[in-house]
């Protein structure tokens, strides 16, 4: 299936938050007829990891995420703990990936950074993605991005990425749909009802949906963008099923900060062993979760889209 050497991978880089490998190995699995081509741009690359492992990039087994964090103690003032940036804590690449993306494009500095330790990128620029993109017209053949639904006004985003790509050129967009609001616990149980009981679930959400959540939509609202960016639709996959993010909603998040703590404290000639015992333990769990995702839909529409668009 295509992915499945990836989810190994992801749980390394994401050992101590293993809900976000299995969201991003369904991310990977969905995208699976897209291929980057040059001159190729990944638009709000972050730290370069998602990509690197889909490009077929492997780390060594004692680097992980979490190496380089900051703001651990704010972690529930909704601190970004992954903006920050240590060069001492560059990654051991085993595996080179398969292939080089030409430009990664992110707002900031520190995750650029990271992401420039990788080998994966040609050029690395920083920007936001709010405002034009700074690009010629016609300049790539192919884009990726998951930032779209995070920007104030993404059909404008979805326009400059039309305009940056050249004639026949595709761009792969994740973006959610509209059943992700269902599937939070944060929005169900607190943010609809004003329940002040369920008011601990801000802790839990720290922003996250109220910032995805104004952006999901039902696929036609999202294809009519496509349409009038002058892009086409070649494939459309639903991803992520109710089961999958209510697993991703809550995970290992709230522990995050004080298992953190305990990696620092353990014995380093023990913690790579455990590590491996730590992934093989939840590889068995959540491993036939993503095997199942489309099984688990259940009643419920997916709660992303996948589109590979043409222009």
């Amino acid at each position: 299936m295509p992915g499945s050497k990836t989810f190994g991978e992801l749980l390394n880089a994401f050992w101590l938050r293993p809900e976000t490998a299995m969201w991003r190995e369904l991310d990977i699995r969905a995208m699976a007829s897209f291929e980057f081509r040059s001159p190729s741009l990944d638009l709000g690359c972050g730290d370069g990891l998602f990509s690197f492992i889909r490009a077929g990039g492997r780390l060594d087994e004692k680097f992980d995420a979490f190496r380089s964090i900051g703001d651990l103690d704010k972690f529930f003032e909704n601190a970004d703990v992954f903006d920050a940036f240590d060069k001492s804590t560059a990654p051991v690449v085993m595996h080179e990936p398969g292939y080089k993306i030409d430009c990664g494009f992110d707002h900031k500095d520190n995750l650029l950074s990271k992401a420039n330790q990788l080998g994966l990128y040609r050029n690395l620029k920083t920007g936001d993605a709010n405002l034009p993109l700074p690009f010629p017209d016609q300049s790539f053949s192919s884009v990726f991005s998951n930032i779209v639904y995070w920007l104030d006004m993404p059909e404008r985003a979805i326009a400059e990425i039309a305009r940056v790509l050249r004639p026949g050129g595709q761009a792969c967009l994740m973006l959610p749909n509209h059943t992700l609001p269902e599937f939070s616990f944060y929005n169900q149980l607190f943010a609809k009802t004003g329940d002040k009981d369920w008011a601990f679930l801000e802790k839990l959400d720290r922003g996250r949906f109220a910032d995805n959540i104004r952006q999901a939509r039902v696929g036609q609202a999202w294809e009519a963008m496509f349409e009038t960016a002058g892009l086409r639709v070649v494939t459309h996959v639903s991803h992520l099923s109710k089961v999958a993010v209510q697993i991703w909603d809550v995970g290992l998040r709230p522990l995050f900060p004080v298992l953190c703590k305990l990696v620092n404290a353990a014995d380093p000639s023990k913690l790579t062993e455990i590590k491996r015992e730590w992934i093989a333990t939840l590889k068995q769990f959540l491993e036939p979760i993503v095997q199942m995702d489309r099984k688990l839909e259940l009643d419920a529409e997916p709660a992303f889209h996948c589109y590979v668009l043409e222009k």
